[in-house]
């Protein structure tokens, strides 16, 4: 272990007592183990857990003053392995910064960087309103509304983090301050979308609205895939005119899953998704046609499975013949990496109004067209260690191979969505060069020192940051 670690460790736990956890705690093991991926599951010098910003605040001068390498971390989510990890080093976790409360008369819920979906979803849910957020409940504010954040309903009320009023941030110089459309207006555009670059964010202040879900979860049989994407592009058609669609389509060996999410309650099936009631390769919902609300809506898709993971995402214009390549293509991989377990992909529509939502309330890091358009995810699952590699080697394969697949037939956009993506791929580049420079220069600006670039592990950082 590095003589920096040791001593930002040996001031931590002195400044802090009970709230840093290290190697000889009875509790580091179910420290080490927070992570959604056992991928993830680092050796750290140790686990600090502020409770204010200003213990945040502390925390950050410590490792800056040592040059402890860090990693910031919420619920664990991302699946890539350095991003909110780091082998002897600290670990900075924000989920004691927990608290979520609402205001009335603005309409806005403040939400610690430490929550998980359900939690706010259940906070809110008592007071008749709700926000854009996971559609797992398991995942957590942070990370999700940094990278962006799909939500279910994100054709209507445009991305998650675009409904993010305030962001309370702890710069790299351990100064406390808000971004928002008045105080610090480029930090607030550049931390919509564009990561953990800037600072520690403690709290998002976000816009709610109105409860209303209703949602369809169907399993299908997954060799029906032509008639399958044939109702999914009806479905994108329809975004375009009625935002009220949300949905999303994966598909994994035994089946494939879609969920089919309107942001009203209404009686008779939603145009877009009439077709996926006609096939008849349904063959079992899991939630039949259900006027809830988010909370029920995460409650009824559940958490995810503990397994060891790799992900990979591409973006593309709508199109019927490359949606069946792609799924050709999947299943080439299939056979030829069985040792990589779960291998699937999910499929999600976006409409050109999220882009038109992200301009309108002055604009994100992230650079979308404003074209309708998919989201891909790539992903593998298996639970043995000794299939690591070939587990990573499936996944990059299936994506680069489908990216160069999309180039070829006039379909791929640049941009790459956060939350879903490879640590390898290089997503702020895929924000666009005007972007990608203003995200620079805003680093330059709150964090001139380079903390979070020399010192921060990895993640989807500027300094790895290349542009054509």
């Amino acid at each position: 272990m590095s003589s920096s670690a040791t001593s930002a460790r040996a001031i931590l736990s002195a400044a802090l007592p009970g709230q840093v956890t290290t190697p000889n705690d009875p509790r580091y093991k179910a420290e080490q183990e927070v992570p959604w991926s056992p991928t993830c599951w680092h050796p750290a010098a140790c686990f600090v857990h502020p409770r204010t910003p200003a213990e945040v605040s502390l925390v950050l001068k410590t490792v800056r003053e040592t040059r402890s390498k860090f990693a910031v971390r919420g619920a664990g989510h991302n699946c890539n392995r350095n991003v909110a990890g780091v082998d002897a080093g600290v670990v900075i976790d924000t989920r004691e910064l927990n608290a979520v409360s609402f205001d009335k008369a603005s309409g806005v819920a403040k939400v610690g960087a430490g929550c998980r979906w359900s939690q706010v979803y259940a906070v809110l849910e008592e007071h008749g309103v709700t926000v854009t957020g996971g559609r797992q409940r398991d995942v957590g504010v942070g990370g999700y509304l940094l990278g962006g954040g799909l939500a279910a309903f994100s054709n209507l009320y445009g991305l998650a983090v675009d409904r993010v009023v305030n962001f309370e941030v702890v710069l790299a110089d351990s100064t406390i301050v808000n971004a928002n459309q008045e105080d610090n207006p480029d930090l607030f555009r550049a931390l919509k979308g564009g990561g953990t670059n800037f600072g520690i964010v403690t709290r998002f202040d976000i816009k709610t609205y109105e409860l209303r879900a209703q949602y369809t979860l169907n399993l299908y049989d997954p060799s029906d895939y032509e008639n399958l994407f044939r109702a999914a592009i009806e479905a994108q058609e329809a975004m375009e005119t009625d935002p009220k669609h949300g949905m999303f389509l994966a598909f994994y060996r035994e089946m494939a899953f879609a969920g089919l999410l309107y942001a009203d309650w209404v009686s008779e099936t939603p145009k877009g998704y009439r077709s996926f009631f006609d096939t008849n390769s349904l063959k079992t919902s899991l939630a039949p046609t259900t006027n809830g609300t988010q909370k029920s809506l995460v409650d009824t898709i559940g958490p995810a499975s503990q397994l060891r993971r790799q992900c990979y995402t591409a973006s593309t214009k709508v199109s019927y013949d490359l949606y069946l390549a792609a799924h050709r293509l999947w299943l080439d991989k299939l056979n030829k990496y069985p040792e990589a377990g779960n291998l699937f992909y999910a499929f999600q529509p976006i409409s050109s109004s999220v882009s038109k939502i992200g301009k309108a309330r002055g604009g994100n890091a992230i650079g979308i067209e404003e074209v309708a358009q998919t989201w891909w995810a790539f992903c593998a699952e298996w639970s043995d260690e000794a299939n690591d590699a070939v587990g990573a080697q499936a996944v990059n394969e299936l994506g680069s191979e489908f990216e160069a697949l999309a180039r070829e037939q006039g379909q791929l956009l640049d941009f790459l969505f956060m939350n879903d993506a490879s640590a390898a791929q290089n997503v702020l580049g895929g924000y666009g060069a005007e972007n990608a420079k203003r995200l620079r220069e805003t680093a330059k600006k709150y964090d001139p020192e380079e903390v979070f670039q020399k010192l921060q592990n990895d993640g989807f950082l500027i300094r790895k940051l290349l542009l054509e």
